[in-house]
């Protein structure tokens, strides 16, 4: 599953979202970095799980969200990815409300 979230500038939004977590502004998330990629992982309740990985998709005018598990977690995605985006919608609804228009959900 995916989360789209339609924004003007899809770009400027992941970059916000991921400054205010290097700047310790979102105490509860930390970035962690492979390569120049910039997952973000909660540092709580499903961190040892796996991430969640911004891109964008400047066609559709979105910022797409997936949540990816760790190789070592024995879980399946399923059982815990909603929770994780249950914090990261949190991250947009309560620092960034003007930014997006909708949220379209791709897959299951």
């Amino acid at each position: 599953m995916k989360l789209l979230f339609k924004t003007a500038n899809p770009e400027t939004l992941k970059s916000a979202i991921i400054r205010k977590i290097e700047d310790a502004e979102l105490k509860t998330w930390s970035i962690l970095e492979s390569g120049e990629v910039k997952y973000l992982k909660h540092t709580q309740q499903w961190g040892d799980k796996g991430v969640i990985l911004l891109t964008t998709d400047t066609e559709k005018g979105a910022l797409v969200v997936k949540v990816l598990k760790f190789p070592s977690v024995t879980e399946e995605l399923k059982d815990f990815e909603g929770y994780y985006y249950g914090r990261f919608c949190e991250i947009i609804f309560v620092n960034f409300p003007g930014r997006f228009t909708s949220i379209e959900r791709i897959g299951v």
